[in-house]
């Protein structure tokens, strides 16, 4: 008996949730195909670009493997160390930053450390997830009966947690990724069972700061004002260019006007990826679903959303069977933190929302992001082995 116990739970060890690594293989495999090419468009070479792709693919690949055989203890006992690490990491860009990209876009957003570049808030938002998981694990299991008071006092307790991470945040200028970490904190929010009330008074005063914001920008007095908050005048030009973006087609607004151009190009069926005749800026990067929009055509395009849909899917599933409510924070959070990007990048791209500069999940070129996913992965697929 004790030897078919120990047997079951090696097996179940050994296990691989196929469900969930299906949709990340496919995704993975279509990261690299589409840089490579992406990069037969560019300046530079496309085999060298796609070989890049591959290395950051097994670098995040053998992390996300190694995080299966960690036990859940033991990241329990150090999701305090981590987040403070994070931070750490974080304020470190005052010291170690890059230089080359500091010139380019003169924020401090990337460190660059015996010539390893890499961007510290990506680390940061997986921190962060684990950090706010365990802190609501610690309210459920202290609170006997939720009330309008206790739920306060969470949220008043999350926020003073939470302030350096925005503090540093504001500080980078790097407002598009600060979204992300009101996303992941208003979801996990809505997990833990804040009472709807606070929760409807939280979404308006938000949603009263979006419409101030975004009336800010197109008065002068309000670009003054923004101006002393630290905003950058890119970062208008980004919301101005959004709301008639082809008023501004030869200035401003040449990025999403090309990128509408080339999805629109694209038709139904696309060009095929040796047809692509649209040039769109940073099409690498921020506006990579417009390649996919001319490259595919709308059929591409609409399964490449179906493909994301079901890895957002398989992740909650896989936190759902854990049985464990630590273990389905963490995976609402980072299907939140997912969904926010992608759902930021495809809109951006097709002109419903403005560019923030989002990466899109796994297609973007970035080894950061996409080695961070696939570790944010890995703690999902260490669910399954010792629940």
């Amino acid at each position: 008996m004790l030897l078919s116990q120990r047997r079951s739970k090696y097996i179940q060890k050994q296990s691989i949730n196929y469900g969930l690594f299906l949709p990340i293989f496919l995704m993975l495999l279509l990261s690299i195909w589409l840089q490579y090419w992406v990069a037969t468009y560019e300046d530079y070479s496309a085999i060298n670009q796609a070989i890049k792709q591959m290395a950051f693919v097994l670098i995040g690949l053998a992390c996300m493997f190694a995080l299966k055989f960690i036990n859940k203890k033991i990241i329990w006992k150090l999701v305090p160390w981590i987040y403070l690490f994070s931070l750490l990491l974080m304020l470190s860009l005052y010291f170690f930053y890059d230089a080359t990209m500091y010139n380019l876009t003169n924020t401090k957003r990337w460190i660059d450390i015996a010539g390893i570049k890499f961007q510290p808030s990506e680390l940061a938002k997986i921190s962060y997830i684990l950090f706010i998981s365990k802190e609501l694990i610690k309210y459920d299991m202290r609170t006997k009966e939720k009330t309008v008071k206790t739920d306060l006092h969470l949220i008043k307790r999350l926020i003073l947690f939470s302030l350096p991470l925005y503090a540093l945040m504001f500080m980078q200028k790097d407002f598009g990724t600060s979204l992300v970490f009101v996303c992941v904190l208003g979801a996990l929010l809505i997990a833990v069972g804040i009472d709807w009330k606070i929760l409807a008074t939280l979404a308006s005063i938000l949603a009263i700061l979006g419409t101030i914001l975004i009336i800010l920008v197109f008065t002068e007095f309000g670009n003054d004002v923004l101006a002393s908050l630290h905003f950058k005048q890119y970062q208008l030009n980004r919301v101005k260019a959004w709301r008639n973006p082809f008023e501004y087609a030869d200035g401003i607004a040449y990025q999403q006007v090309q990128g509408l151009v080339a999805m629109g190009s694209g038709g139904t069926f696309g060009k095929g990826a040796s047809g692509v005749q649209v040039y769109v800026p940073v099409r690498e990067s921020d506006m990579i679903f417009t390649f996919v929009g001319e490259a595919y055509g709308f059929v591409g395009a609409s399964l490449v959303i179906i493909l994301y849909f079901y890895l957002f899917f398989q992740i909650l599933y896989a936190g759902l069977k854990s049985n464990s409510k630590f273990n389905l924070y963490i995976c609402v959070g980072i299907v939140f933190m997912l969904v926010f990007q992608t759902f930021e990048n495809i809109g951006a791209s097709i002109g419903l929302l403005p560019l923030t500069g989002i990466p899109l999940p796994f297609l973007s070129q970035g080894g950061t992001s996409l080695v961070a996913i696939l570790i944010a992965l890995g703690l999902i697929f260490e669910m399954d082995v010792y629940e």
